[in-house]
């Protein structure tokens, strides 16, 4: 494994936090994501902000709020502009209605960031696989 250097891992750190925060708020992530991006079998920048605004306004629709947290990063250099990005994310959702139930949900993310030449880090291919999940009930 490639190691890469404290401000690349800064830039990677602020793009996650970016990206889903964005995701969480239901707002365009276009400028964070490469050309050839791809998520659930959307391709490109655009198909893929389109599907996730998608998602939002459905959240939204059901009286759901969700959170994204970030956790465990990994960044190995692959060479040619191409970094791999291992981590967790914990998402919790939760139903704004009385009485509503939620959920927390673990991901494992692998996903590829592009470096562009002025050390720019974009989301390329997001690779996602649902780890465990847990019902959250009222009390």
């Amino acid at each position: 494994m490639t190691t890469v250097d404290t401000e690349t891992r800064v830039r990677v750190t602020e793009l996650l936090d970016e990206f889903f925060g964005r995701v969480d708020r239901g707002e365009p992530v276009r400028d964070l994501l490469a050309e050839q991006a791809e998520f659930r079998g959307q391709q490109g920048r655009e198909a893929v902000t389109e599907l996730l605004l998608s998602l939002a306004q459905k959240r939204r629709d059901n009286g759901r709020v969700s959170r994204h947290i970030v956790s465990n990063v990994s960044i190995e250099d692959q060479g040619g502009g191409k970094l791999r990005v291992r981590f967790l994310i914990l998402v919790m959702s939760v139903d704004t209605r009385p009485d509503a139930a939620g959920e927390l949900v673990v991901v494992d993310h692998d996903d590829e960031v592009l470096v562009d030449a002025d050390g720019t880090c974009r989301l390329g291919r997001q690779g996602v696989t649902p780890a465990l999940t847990f019902a959250l009930t009222p009390q």
